[in-house]
């Protein structure tokens, strides 16, 4: 009967959101400007005004001034291309569409490298 229940539950709330999260946003390109390999953590710029933040969760290991392309405005787990490496990559992002001194608040402080992004001008 438990089991029966969080069945019941995994598919009335996990779902709907991970099918929401790989629907919402349009294609985008972006390139990783930041990266802290301590923490999975890297920032794409979108376009001159935005920033997206992803965790890494698998795929080739993203690099500074790689390319990326997808669903990069948007919450969620999914995968987006590494153009750079021709392959794609798995990311959780939920938060996205800030500017640079916004984003300065949203990397987590676990990351050894923070301070690097806070010296990047944008």
């Amino acid at each position: 009967m438990l089991r029966r229940i969080a069945l019941l539950l995994s598919l009335l709330f996990v779902n709907p959101l991970f099918a929401q999260s790989q629907n919402e946003g349009p294609e985008q390109t972006g390139e990783l400007i930041w990266r802290d390999p301590s923490c999975f953590f890297f920032v794409l710029k979108i376009d001159d005004e935005n920033y997206s933040l992803f965790e890494f969760l698998g795929g080739p290991s993203p690099t500074v001034g790689s390319v990326f392309e997808g669903k990069l405005s948007s919450f969620g787990t999914r995968k987006i291309v590494n153009k750079t490496e021709g392959k794609p990559t798995m990311v959780y992002s939920e938060t996205f569409g800030l500017p640079k001194a916004k984003m300065d608040r949203r990397i987590p402080r676990q990351c050894k490298r923070k301070k690097e992004f806070e010296a990047i001008s944008g």
